[in-house]
Protein backbone atom coordinates (compact mmCIF):
# COMPACT_ATOMS: atom_id res chain seq x y z
CA UNK A 1 0.00 0.00 0.00
CA UNK A 2 1.33 3.41 -1.03
CA UNK A 3 2.43 6.17 1.93
CA UNK A 4 -0.25 8.33 0.23
CA UNK A 5 -2.97 5.67 0.41
CA UNK A 6 -2.28 4.91 4.17
CA UNK A 7 -1.81 9.00 5.16
CA UNK A 8 -5.08 9.65 3.29
CA UNK A 9 -6.85 7.06 5.72
CA UNK A 10 -7.82 9.30 8.39
CA UNK A 11 -10.67 10.51 10.96
CA UNK A 12 -12.39 13.08 9.70
CA UNK A 13 -10.45 16.27 12.07
CA UNK A 14 -12.64 19.83 12.22
CA UNK A 15 -9.36 21.78 14.23
CA UNK A 16 -8.21 24.44 12.96
CA UNK A 17 -11.00 25.21 10.61
CA UNK A 18 -13.65 25.52 13.81
CA UNK A 19 -14.59 29.20 14.17
CA UNK A 20 -13.25 29.85 17.51
CA UNK A 21 -9.81 28.22 16.87
CA UNK A 22 -9.79 30.33 13.62
CA UNK A 23 -10.73 33.60 15.76
CA UNK A 24 -7.47 32.31 18.11
CA UNK A 25 -5.32 31.89 14.99
CA UNK A 26 -6.20 35.41 13.59
CA UNK A 27 -5.95 37.17 16.68
CA UNK A 28 -2.72 36.19 17.43
CA UNK A 29 -1.53 37.20 13.58
CA UNK A 30 -3.16 40.77 14.21
CA UNK A 31 -1.66 41.00 17.55
CA UNK A 32 1.74 40.34 16.92
CA UNK A 33 2.05 41.73 13.34
CA UNK A 34 3.84 44.99 14.36
CA UNK A 35 5.46 43.66 17.54
CA UNK A 36 8.87 44.22 17.80
CA UNK A 37 11.31 42.08 20.61
CA UNK A 38 14.67 43.64 21.39
CA UNK A 39 15.98 39.62 22.04
CA UNK A 40 16.93 39.41 18.12
CA UNK A 41 16.40 35.46 18.77
CA UNK A 42 12.98 35.88 20.11
CA UNK A 43 12.07 38.52 17.44
CA UNK A 44 13.72 35.61 14.96
CA UNK A 45 11.54 32.86 16.62
CA UNK A 46 8.20 34.75 16.78
CA UNK A 47 8.68 35.63 12.93
CA UNK A 48 8.89 31.93 11.91
CA UNK A 49 6.27 31.16 14.41
CA UNK A 50 4.15 33.25 12.48
CA UNK A 51 4.83 32.14 9.13
CA UNK A 52 3.64 28.70 10.05
CA UNK A 53 0.65 29.95 11.81
CA UNK A 54 0.15 32.09 8.69
CA UNK A 55 0.00 28.98 6.55
CA UNK A 56 -2.39 27.15 9.07
CA UNK A 57 -4.42 30.34 8.79
CA UNK A 58 -5.09 30.68 4.84
CA UNK A 59 -5.14 26.62 4.69
CA UNK A 60 -7.05 25.18 7.93
CA UNK A 61 -8.83 22.06 6.36
CA UNK A 62 -5.45 20.91 4.73
CA UNK A 63 -3.99 21.20 7.50
CA UNK A 64 -6.91 19.46 9.27
CA UNK A 65 -5.89 16.74 6.96
CA UNK A 66 -2.24 16.45 8.27
CA UNK A 67 -1.80 17.20 11.35
CA UNK A 68 -4.16 14.21 13.22
CA UNK A 69 -1.43 13.27 15.68
CA UNK A 70 -0.30 16.56 17.10
CA UNK A 71 -3.26 17.95 16.50
CA UNK A 72 -4.80 14.79 19.30
CA UNK A 73 -1.34 15.61 21.52
CA UNK A 74 -0.40 19.02 21.57
CA UNK A 75 -3.71 21.17 19.93
CA UNK A 76 -5.54 22.17 22.83
CA UNK A 77 -2.07 23.53 24.37
CA UNK A 78 -0.84 25.43 21.18
CA UNK A 79 -3.96 27.40 20.64
CA UNK A 80 -4.50 28.37 24.48
CA UNK A 81 -0.98 29.11 23.99
CA UNK A 82 -1.92 31.20 20.75
CA UNK A 83 -5.00 32.98 22.70
CA UNK A 84 -3.37 33.60 26.13
CA UNK A 85 -0.23 34.94 24.21
CA UNK A 86 0.48 38.72 25.16
CA UNK A 87 2.89 41.11 23.74
CA UNK A 88 5.02 41.92 26.18
CA UNK A 89 8.57 40.34 26.30
CA UNK A 90 7.63 36.14 27.35
CA UNK A 91 10.27 34.15 26.44
CA UNK A 92 8.57 30.82 27.41
CA UNK A 93 5.69 32.15 25.96
CA UNK A 94 7.83 32.59 22.38
CA UNK A 95 9.42 29.39 23.11
CA UNK A 96 6.03 27.12 23.37
CA UNK A 97 4.44 28.35 20.44
CA UNK A 98 8.31 28.24 18.38
CA UNK A 99 8.32 24.50 19.37
CA UNK A 100 4.35 23.46 18.96
CA UNK A 101 4.21 25.50 16.00
CA UNK A 102 7.34 23.66 14.10
CA UNK A 103 5.94 20.42 15.30
CA UNK A 104 2.75 21.30 13.01
CA UNK A 105 5.00 21.81 10.63
CA UNK A 106 6.92 18.83 10.57
CA UNK A 107 4.02 16.73 10.76
CA UNK A 108 2.83 18.41 7.61
CA UNK A 109 5.52 18.01 5.73
CA UNK A 110 6.07 14.53 6.99
CA UNK A 111 2.75 13.82 5.27
CA UNK A 112 2.16 16.01 2.68
CA UNK A 113 3.21 13.26 0.27
CA UNK A 114 5.85 12.12 -2.47
CA UNK A 115 3.35 13.97 -5.73
CA UNK A 116 4.36 17.20 -4.30
CA UNK A 117 7.01 19.29 -2.14
CA UNK A 118 6.70 21.65 0.94
CA UNK A 119 6.57 25.43 -0.78
CA UNK A 120 9.98 26.67 -0.22
CA UNK A 121 8.59 29.46 1.90
CA UNK A 122 7.81 26.47 4.30
CA UNK A 123 11.00 24.39 3.30
CA UNK A 124 13.28 28.10 4.21
CA UNK A 125 11.31 28.23 7.94
CA UNK A 126 12.23 23.99 8.54
CA UNK A 127 15.64 24.16 7.61
CA UNK A 128 16.36 28.15 9.46
CA UNK A 129 14.41 26.27 12.89
CA UNK A 130 16.72 22.90 12.83
CA UNK A 131 20.07 24.88 11.86
CA UNK A 132 19.33 27.33 14.92
CA UNK A 133 18.38 24.78 17.12
CA UNK A 134 22.20 22.62 16.34
CA UNK A 135 23.68 25.79 16.27
CA UNK A 136 22.53 26.91 19.45
CA UNK A 137 22.04 24.41 22.81
CA UNK A 138 19.06 26.53 23.84
CA UNK A 139 15.96 25.14 26.22
CA UNK A 140 14.16 24.26 22.40
CA UNK A 141 16.75 22.40 20.87
CA UNK A 142 15.41 18.67 22.28
CA UNK A 143 11.88 19.58 21.26
CA UNK A 144 13.52 20.50 17.91
CA UNK A 145 15.34 17.32 17.86
CA UNK A 146 12.19 15.33 18.39
CA UNK A 147 9.87 16.77 15.88
CA UNK A 148 12.65 16.26 13.28
CA UNK A 149 14.10 12.79 13.60
CA UNK A 150 11.86 10.83 16.51
CA UNK A 151 8.60 12.09 15.77
CA UNK A 152 7.25 10.94 12.40
CA UNK A 153 8.15 7.61 14.01
CA UNK A 154 5.55 8.07 16.45
CA UNK A 155 3.44 9.72 13.75
CA UNK A 156 3.90 6.55 11.37
CA UNK A 157 3.15 3.91 14.25
CA UNK A 158 -0.17 6.26 15.15
CA UNK A 159 -0.96 5.79 11.68
CA UNK A 160 -0.51 2.26 11.40
CA UNK A 161 -2.54 1.30 14.40
CA UNK A 162 -5.25 3.50 13.24
CA UNK A 163 -8.37 1.41 12.97
CA UNK A 164 -9.03 2.20 9.43
CA UNK A 165 -5.49 1.56 8.27
CA UNK A 166 -6.13 -1.89 10.18
CA UNK A 167 -9.48 -2.35 8.28
CA UNK A 168 -7.93 -1.39 4.79
CA UNK A 169 -5.37 -3.95 5.46
CA UNK A 170 -7.91 -6.98 6.20
CA UNK A 171 -10.15 -5.29 3.07
CA UNK A 172 -7.14 -6.17 1.33
CA UNK A 173 -7.02 -9.72 2.24
CA UNK A 174 -10.24 -10.27 2.21
CA UNK A 175 -10.45 -8.58 -1.52
CA UNK A 176 -7.34 -11.27 -2.09
CA UNK A 177 -9.68 -14.03 -0.98
CA UNK A 178 -12.76 -12.79 -2.89
CA UNK A 179 -10.73 -12.98 -6.43
CA UNK A 180 -9.79 -16.97 -5.20
CA UNK A 181 -13.42 -17.53 -4.42
CA UNK A 182 -14.37 -15.55 -7.39
CA UNK A 183 -12.23 -17.68 -9.65
CA UNK A 184 -13.15 -21.18 -7.58
CA UNK A 185 -16.88 -20.38 -8.00
CA UNK A 186 -16.45 -19.88 -12.18
CA UNK A 187 -14.59 -22.80 -12.08
CA UNK A 188 -17.89 -24.24 -10.93
CA UNK A 189 -20.17 -22.54 -12.54
CA UNK A 190 -18.59 -23.61 -15.48
CA UNK A 191 -18.58 -27.32 -14.29
CA UNK A 192 -22.36 -26.61 -13.85
CA UNK A 193 -23.35 -25.26 -16.81
CA UNK A 194 -21.98 -28.61 -18.57
CA UNK A 195 -23.80 -30.68 -16.21
CA UNK A 196 -26.71 -28.93 -16.81
CA UNK A 197 -26.51 -28.84 -20.65
CA UNK A 198 -25.83 -32.79 -20.67
CA UNK A 199 -28.87 -32.64 -18.06
CA UNK A 200 -31.03 -30.49 -20.67
CA UNK A 201 -30.54 -33.18 -23.43
CA UNK A 202 -31.51 -35.72 -21.68
CA UNK A 203 -34.40 -34.29 -20.62
CA UNK A 204 -35.41 -33.27 -24.32
CA UNK A 205 -34.92 -36.99 -24.82
CA UNK A 206 -37.18 -37.93 -21.74
CA UNK A 207 -39.69 -35.22 -23.29
CA UNK A 208 -39.75 -36.57 -26.34
CA UNK A 209 -39.33 -40.02 -25.40
CA UNK A 210 -42.72 -39.45 -22.68
CA UNK A 211 -44.60 -37.68 -25.67
CA UNK A 212 -44.36 -40.67 -27.38
CA UNK A 213 -45.44 -43.06 -24.53
CA UNK A 214 -48.41 -40.84 -24.21
CA UNK A 215 -49.24 -41.56 -27.92
CA UNK A 216 -48.54 -45.04 -27.27
CA UNK A 217 -50.99 -45.39 -24.42
CA UNK A 218 -53.74 -43.40 -26.40
CA UNK A 219 -53.03 -46.36 -29.01
CA UNK A 220 -53.67 -48.46 -26.31
CA UNK A 221 -56.41 -47.25 -24.29
CA UNK A 222 -58.31 -47.32 -28.09
CA UNK A 223 -57.28 -50.71 -28.64
CA UNK A 224 -58.30 -51.73 -25.23
CA UNK A 225 -62.12 -50.13 -26.03
CA UNK A 226 -61.98 -51.72 -29.75
CA UNK A 227 -61.55 -54.94 -28.05
CA UNK A 228 -63.87 -54.87 -25.98
CA UNK A 229 -66.13 -53.79 -28.69
CA UNK A 230 -65.17 -56.72 -30.24
CA UNK A 231 -66.16 -59.13 -27.92
CA UNK A 232 -69.54 -57.44 -27.42
CA UNK A 233 -69.73 -58.30 -31.64
CA UNK A 234 -68.93 -61.80 -31.34
CA UNK A 235 -71.11 -62.79 -28.72
CA UNK A 236 -73.82 -60.21 -30.84
CA UNK A 237 -73.10 -62.63 -33.50
CA UNK A 238 -73.58 -66.23 -31.02
CA UNK A 239 -76.72 -65.08 -30.14
CA UNK A 240 -77.74 -63.58 -33.47
CA UNK A 241 -77.06 -67.06 -34.66
CA UNK A 242 -78.99 -68.99 -31.96
CA UNK A 243 -82.03 -66.41 -32.52
CA UNK A 244 -81.74 -67.51 -36.42
CA UNK A 245 -81.55 -71.69 -35.43
CA UNK A 246 -84.41 -71.70 -32.76
CA UNK A 247 -87.22 -70.63 -35.69
CA UNK A 248 -85.95 -73.42 -37.62
CA UNK A 249 -85.49 -75.72 -35.34
CA UNK A 250 -88.92 -75.35 -33.30
CA UNK A 251 -90.66 -75.42 -37.10
CA UNK A 252 -88.97 -78.28 -38.12
CA UNK A 253 -89.79 -80.21 -35.04
CA UNK A 254 -93.38 -79.22 -34.54
CA UNK A 255 -94.87 -78.52 -38.14
CA UNK A 256 -95.75 -80.48 -41.49
CA UNK A 257 -96.99 -79.59 -44.65
CA UNK A 258 -98.61 -83.01 -45.23
CA UNK A 259 -101.93 -84.40 -43.87
CA UNK A 260 -102.50 -88.03 -43.59
CA UNK A 261 -106.44 -87.47 -44.16
CA UNK A 262 -105.84 -85.12 -47.20
CA UNK A 263 -102.70 -85.22 -48.65
CA UNK A 264 -100.05 -82.42 -49.32
CA UNK A 265 -101.75 -79.05 -48.66
CA UNK A 266 -100.13 -75.91 -50.70
CA UNK A 267 -102.22 -73.29 -48.48
CA UNK A 268 -99.78 -74.97 -45.40
CA UNK A 269 -96.99 -73.45 -46.90
CA UNK A 270 -98.35 -69.81 -46.72
CA UNK A 271 -98.05 -70.24 -42.49
CA UNK A 272 -94.53 -70.52 -43.72
CA UNK A 273 -94.71 -66.59 -44.79
CA UNK A 274 -94.32 -64.89 -40.98
CA UNK A 275 -91.16 -67.39 -40.26
CA UNK A 276 -89.42 -67.01 -43.85
CA UNK A 277 -90.14 -63.22 -42.97
CA UNK A 278 -88.21 -63.52 -39.35
CA UNK A 279 -85.28 -65.13 -40.56
CA UNK A 280 -84.90 -62.47 -43.15
CA UNK A 281 -84.84 -60.25 -40.66
CA UNK A 282 -82.66 -61.73 -38.61
CA UNK A 283 -80.06 -62.61 -41.21
CA UNK A 284 -79.90 -58.95 -41.59
CA UNK A 285 -78.87 -58.20 -38.77
CA UNK A 286 -76.64 -61.06 -38.41
CA UNK A 287 -75.12 -59.80 -41.84
CA UNK A 288 -74.44 -55.85 -40.17
CA UNK A 289 -73.34 -57.23 -36.90
CA UNK A 290 -70.76 -59.26 -38.65
CA UNK A 291 -69.72 -56.14 -41.24
CA UNK A 292 -69.19 -54.23 -37.78
CA UNK A 293 -67.55 -57.10 -36.29
CA UNK A 294 -64.92 -57.40 -39.20
CA UNK A 295 -64.85 -53.41 -39.03
CA UNK A 296 -63.55 -53.72 -35.90
CA UNK A 297 -61.12 -56.24 -35.98
CA UNK A 298 -59.65 -54.84 -39.18
CA UNK A 299 -59.32 -51.16 -36.66
CA UNK A 300 -57.05 -53.24 -34.25
CA UNK A 301 -54.90 -54.34 -36.68
CA UNK A 302 -54.50 -51.24 -37.77
CA UNK A 303 -53.95 -49.66 -34.02
CA UNK A 304 -51.70 -52.47 -33.50
CA UNK A 305 -49.53 -51.29 -36.33
CA UNK A 306 -49.46 -48.03 -35.38
CA UNK A 307 -48.19 -49.16 -31.35
CA UNK A 308 -45.34 -51.20 -33.78
CA UNK A 309 -44.47 -48.18 -35.50
CA UNK A 310 -44.21 -46.12 -32.21
CA UNK A 311 -41.66 -48.37 -30.88
CA UNK A 312 -39.05 -46.33 -33.02
CA UNK A 313 -40.83 -43.55 -33.96
CA UNK A 314 -37.44 -41.31 -31.80
CA UNK A 315 -34.87 -43.00 -34.13
CA UNK A 316 -37.13 -42.03 -37.26
CA UNK A 317 -37.44 -38.75 -36.08
CA UNK A 318 -33.66 -38.09 -35.64
CA UNK A 319 -33.53 -40.03 -39.56
CA UNK A 320 -35.76 -37.80 -41.15
CA UNK A 321 -34.32 -34.37 -39.91
CA UNK A 322 -31.90 -35.66 -42.18
CA UNK A 323 -33.24 -37.20 -45.00
CA UNK A 324 -36.13 -34.26 -45.12
CA UNK A 325 -33.33 -31.85 -46.13
CA UNK A 326 -32.22 -34.13 -49.29
CA UNK A 327 -35.75 -35.07 -50.30
CA UNK A 328 -38.76 -33.69 -48.63
CA UNK A 329 -41.20 -36.03 -49.81
CA UNK A 330 -39.41 -39.54 -49.11
CA UNK A 331 -41.44 -40.15 -46.09
CA UNK A 332 -44.42 -38.61 -46.65
CA UNK A 333 -46.29 -42.09 -47.08
CA UNK A 334 -44.56 -43.69 -43.72
CA UNK A 335 -46.30 -40.19 -42.34
CA UNK A 336 -49.32 -40.82 -44.09
CA UNK A 337 -49.53 -44.29 -42.19
CA UNK A 338 -48.67 -43.49 -38.56
CA UNK A 339 -50.26 -40.33 -38.58
CA UNK A 340 -53.67 -40.83 -40.59
CA UNK A 341 -57.46 -41.76 -39.12
CA UNK A 342 -57.89 -44.92 -38.25
CA UNK A 343 -60.52 -46.29 -40.72
CA UNK A 344 -63.51 -49.13 -40.99
CA UNK A 345 -64.77 -50.25 -44.09
CA UNK A 346 -68.63 -48.92 -44.48
CA UNK A 347 -69.01 -49.38 -48.09
CA UNK A 348 -69.94 -52.92 -48.08
CA UNK A 349 -72.51 -52.62 -44.88
CA UNK A 350 -76.40 -53.02 -46.00
CA UNK A 351 -78.57 -50.33 -45.65
CA UNK A 352 -81.83 -51.09 -43.70
CA UNK A 353 -84.21 -50.55 -46.99
CA UNK A 354 -81.52 -53.49 -49.53
CA UNK A 355 -83.32 -56.13 -46.55
CA UNK A 356 -86.73 -54.78 -47.01
CA UNK A 357 -86.89 -55.02 -50.83
CA UNK A 358 -85.62 -58.51 -50.83
CA UNK A 359 -88.45 -59.66 -48.44
CA UNK A 360 -90.57 -57.65 -50.70
CA UNK A 361 -89.53 -59.06 -53.70
CA UNK A 362 -90.09 -62.40 -52.56
CA UNK A 363 -93.53 -61.77 -51.49
CA UNK A 364 -94.70 -60.44 -54.61
CA UNK A 365 -93.57 -64.02 -56.47
CA UNK A 366 -95.43 -66.27 -54.19
CA UNK A 367 -98.78 -64.35 -55.32
CA UNK A 368 -97.85 -64.10 -58.35
CA UNK A 369 -97.47 -68.52 -57.76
Amino acid sequence: MSQNAIFNIMENRVFFQSELNLKALNSFMNRTEHLSLPNEMFQTRLAHSREIIDSINKNPKEWDSRCGFNIKHIGERFIDSLRNFSTEEDSKQINHIYTKAFRFLCEFDFLVGTERELNSDLLSVKSAIINEAIANDSEVKSQIIYASYMMPANILKDHLNNRNITAVTDFQEKLDQAEKLKLKWDEEIQIKQNEVKVLDEKLDEIRTGFNFVGLYKGFHDLAQKKETELKWLFGSLILMSIFILLPLIYEFLTYSVYDDEKGFQISALLKLIPLVSIELILIYFFRIILMNYRSTKAQIMQIELRQTLCQFIQSYADYASDIKTKDSSSLDKFENLIFSGILSDAEKLPSTFDGLEQISSMLKNLKGS
